[in-house]
């Protein structure tokens, strides 16, 4: 316990931003998205795979954007970066409220894809990973709570509103709630930032020295071992996004990167559809939810002790498993009890990932350029959730069965889980020092 509260003795204001930050992402998340996505079609006369192909060509374009956005937080500072993201994503949530057809509803989910789920996360990931100095795997775990929570209260939530005051007007009050709420919060979080941001330049000049790394390590440059060998290796030099795309280390762990966005989110944008063939209600799915959230928190903060202790690159070969799992569970059985147990499992490899992800790219590249580099995985991450809407809604509209999309998707994760072992040997900066 005393390990898991040191980053939030060093900064608690920090740790309590990135947690906001996150639940702050819920609104543009394919898991609250998806509880309106039965009154839309309805509205709009669309099929499961119009309407998917509609919300995966509004994510591809978020992808596309978001690598250009992404870096700028990188060089702008971070209170007013906020403000302005916020203002954004209440803007996003207004243009949802007002959508009239296919084309304004393209630009809406754009706009929500861009502004929630593509910069919001991302802005958790890197200012966690970027000003923790303390327990960084942990700092992120902890952030990345905000998911889950958000996660086991909204789903539920939007089902009441939607039934409540239609779906429109759930819009609107929560463009309004971003404003009224989301921003003074945030701000208020971030006072004191010129203080963190100081340390982190001295920090960055103090790492910048070890750039002229000697002509052997140039290839996967790290630093010296600390003589504690607990304490997770760093690199000796500062990697740029260009210099991260010629890394084949890069693209081998890429596939297993991909796998959760691609299936959590095509299953729970999907869900609608999923429990009507399973026979399930609504209100079981957006319930199961919870059980989403449930099984990411633990997952965290244990994958954030692991990475603290051992290093990222050695938890590559952990966060699979539990998604081809769930993905089994799903095409196997209709029991009503199934839904929150594959909803468990799935939530734990979001979870480990969550945490994984942004501790490898700081182990192996630095935090100089975090912005950048992030920005890189987080456009690479939203294609692919960007991809799975159409394949499994023209699957589901051709005749797939669930349980024959499951099977499809265990066998990408399976596939994704043999190539992230290979990755986590050529990623692991110990056993190069060894």
């Amino acid at each position: 316990m005393k390990g898991m509260l040191d980053f939030l003795r060093a900064d608690p204001r920090l740790a309590f931003y990135g947690l906001f930050v996150a639940l702050g992402s819920s609104f543009g998340q394919t898991f609250f998205i998806s509880q309106f996505g039965g009154e839309i079609r309805a509205e709009f006369g669309l099929t499961d795979g119009e309407f998917g192909t509609i919300y995966g060509l509004g994510t591809l374009l978020s992808a596309a954007v978001i690598v250009y956005t992404g870096g700028i937080v990188d060089r702008v500072d971070l209170r007013r970066w906020t403000f302005c993201l916020i203002i954004a994503c209440s803007i996003a949530c207004l243009a949802m409220g007002f959508v009239a057809g296919p084309i304004s509803l393209f630009f809406a989910i754009f706009l929500l894809r861009q502004t929630g789920q593509g910069l919001m996360s991302h802005t958790m990931g890197h200012s966690l990973g970027r000003y923790s100095w303390v327990g960084r795997g942990k700092a992120i775990a902890f952030g990345s709570y905000g998911f889950p929570l958000g996660e086991s209260l909204f789903p539920i939530l939007a089902v009441a509103v939607i039934a409540a005051f239609g779906w429109r007007h759930a819009w609107f009050g929560l463009s309004a709630g971003y404003l009224i709420l989301v921003l003074p919060l945030a701000l208020l979080l971030l006072r004191g930032h010129d203080t963190r941001y100081e340390r982190y330049k001295r920090e960055t000049a103090e790492e910048d020295g070890a750039a002229l790394a000697p002509a052997e390590s140039r290839r996967y440059p790290t630093a010296p071992l600390s003589p504690d060998p607990q304490r997770p290796p760093r690199p000796s030099r500062q990697w740029r996004r260009r210099e991260v795309i010629r890394d084949p280390r890069f693209y081998l762990v890429l596939p297993g990167m991909m796998a959760p966005s691609f299936i959590v989110t095509g299953l729970l944008l999907h869900g609608v559809r999923i429990a009507e063939l399973k026979g399930w209600s609504h209100e079981l799915w957006a319930s199961s939810i919870v059980a989403y959230a449930v099984g990411s928190i633990p997952a965290g903060l244990v994958m954030g002790a692991f990475v603290d202790k051992n290093g990222a690159a050695r938890g590559l070969v952990l966060f699979l498993p539990p998604l081809v799992v769930s993905c089994l569970i799903l095409a196997l059985s209709d029991h009503p009890f199934s839904a929150p147990i594959m909803m468990g499992f799935m939530g734990v490899s979001s979870g480990l990932v969550a945490v994984l992800s942004i501790a490898l790219w700081v182990e192996s590249y630095g935090t100089k350029y975090l912005g950048e580099i992030k920005a890189l995985m987080t456009a690479i991450l939203v294609f692919a959730s960007a991809a799975a809407p159409p394949i499994l809604g023209w699957m589901f509209d051709w005749g797939w069965s669930v349980a024959a999309v499951s099977i499809f998707c265990a066998g990408y994760a399976a596939i994704g889980c043999g190539l992230s072992l290979l990755a986590g040997r050529r990623y692991d900066l110990r056993t190069q020092n060894s």
